[in-house]
């Protein structure tokens, strides 16, 4: 029996319609303890953090530098060729502006669990707040970081 085009069309677009998807499951952060010389445990929903840059991080060590850890999600072992996430990170400065890192991600290749991690690293980051907006196909995340430093 022959289907006709038509109708292999119509079979294979929702496939391929799934398979451009990436979801963002989660945000981590992480900062970089300068002394110590490794990361720190994920600080998403942890405590506000005062005066890094000065040495008053975990151990009276400093830290100015912030990784993020984005994990998506999508089909088992695809490279969806259209999947895209938009990130923003913004900084408020003291005086009230807002400093915005934008960054895109594409290629996107998922293993055998479906997971994908994209990193971003921020350096002179630890003293002011950040707001990150991760914006991917129909999903979205948003975290903040409770960053500061005081005379």
């Amino acid at each position: 029996m022959k289907l006709p085009v038509a109708c292999l069309l119509a079979l294979l677009v929702p496939v391929a319609a799934r398979a451009a998807e990436a979801k963002i499951v989660d945000v981590k952060a992480f900062v970089f303890w300068e002394r110590a010389g490794k990361w720190s445990e994920d600080i998403v929903g942890g405590p506000a953090m005062q005066n890094l840059a000065r040495g008053d991080g975990a151990g009276a060590d400093t830290a100015s530098a912030v990784m993020f850890d984005f994990v998506f999600s999508g089909e088992k072992n695809s490279a969806p060729k259209y999947a895209t996430a938009t990130v923003d990170i913004a900084q408020a400065s003291r005086t009230g502006q807002s400093v915005v890192t934008h960054k895109a991600f594409t290629n996107f290749v998922f293993g055998p669990e479906g997971v994908e991690h994209k990193a971003l690293m921020l350096e002179n980051a630890t003293c002011m707040p950040l707001t990150v907006e991760v914006h991917s196909g129909k999903s979205a995340k948003a975290v903040s970081l409770d960053f500061s430093c005081r005379d």
